[in-house]
């Protein structure tokens, strides 16, 4: 098995990818709840943007290690 990107830059420059499209799916997720007014407080709207934060770290982190053939 080789694996299609191999050069470590070219990895890291995939990830960058990958956690923008993750980032930007998740939040689109959030805006979806906004709009059928779920979460539209302050308080609730900040906490929403950080699960979306940490959820598309998590989400970036797993493809991170299955990129880099940890697992």
């Amino acid at each position: 098995y080789q694996a299609i990107v191999s050069h470590w830059f070219a990895k890291l420059v995939l990830l960058a990818l990958v956690w923008a499209y993750l980032h930007h799916f998740c939040a689109g997720i959030r805006y979806l709840l906004l709009d059928v007014h779920a979460g539209v407080e302050k308080a609730q709207a900040r906490t929403s943007a950080t699960v979306v934060l940490a959820v598309s770290g998590v989400l970036t982190l797993i493809v991170a290690l299955k990129l880099f053939g940890l697992f």
